[in-house]
């Protein structure tokens, strides 16, 4: 049952009627005429403090969601660079001893616009116990370390790439041989 119904007031002259405190706007609602009308309890709205929290707390959660997006960008963006990287690092090392027997020293150059090396190459002696003499090995071990630079400024990045590299210690001896 509707706790608010509807009243009606007739005006008497001389002496209030019953409900004339209804009609004179003492009571709760509002009047319309001689009528009452009362708040109609299925139609209630939000208030401002209410729809003022609601967008509040979309906008942090907002703001939240773009800066995951923007750091999910920013790390995949690195992770393509890193991988551009790794694979032109692979086809340098790979060219080392392949055209020439690896000489010593250090080598600098450029891939593209974007990428630029350093390489070292270093005689590495194999640390042991002393039971095999290094010097009776047929092959001679060479350390070989790349550094690849990418980015400018404050984002420059850079990534080093080490390996061994084994070279036969009479190749220039046979190739004599089986030249002459």
């Amino acid at each position: 049952m509707n706790r608010f119904r509807r009243h009606s007031t007739v005006a008497c002259v001389g002496a209030p009627s019953v409900g004339a405190h209804w009609a004179s706007g003492r009571g709760p609602g509002r009047t319309q005429g001689s009528f009452k009308v009362a708040p109609s309890s299925g139609q209630r709205g939000f208030t401002l403090i209410e729809v003022m929290a609601a967008f509040a707390i979309f906008a942090v959660l907002f703001g939240v969601m773009l800066q995951i997006l923007s750091t999910s960008i920013s790390n995949t963006k690195r992770s393509g660079d890193f991988t551009q990287a790794a694979l032109l690092a692979q086809s340098q090392l790979d060219m080392v001893g392949i055209e020439n027997l690896p000489q010593p020293g250090q080598y600098s150059g450029r891939f593209n616009d974007a990428y630029s090396w350093e390489l070292i190459i270093e005689p590495y002696q194999i640390a042991g116990d002393g039971s095999v003499a290094y010097e009776d090995l047929p092959i001679d071990l060479y350390y070989v370390g790349l550094t690849v630079f990418w980015g400018e400024g404050r984002g420059e990045r850079s990534a080093l790439f080490e390996t061994l590299r084994s070279v036969d210690r009479f190749y220039a001896e046979r190739q004599g041989l089986s030249g002459s």
